[in-house]
């Protein structure tokens, strides 16, 4: 999440930078968020798990919702 796996000292590499902080993650966002482990290995091809999954936590109720 804070960039130490890119080698980013500066703290700019991070999930926050890729990632919005609500709301649903692209397709581009995720693949771009990839590198920060492991450069563009198979980008497309996770960033298309991590939408599907990403989908699959939202019709389970992800994140949480408020309870009237």
């Amino acid at each position: 999440m804070e960039g130490r796996f890119a080698g980013d000292k500066t703290g700019r590499h991070t999930l926050a930078r890729h990632l919005p902080a609500s709301g649903t993650a692209s397709k581009d966002q995720c693949t771009s968020a990839r590198r920060i482990i492991n450069g563009t290995d198979r980008a497309g091809k996770i960033a298309d798990e991590a939408v599907v999954f990403q989908s699959a936590l939202e019709a389970g109720g992800w994140p949480e919702r408020e309870m009237a």
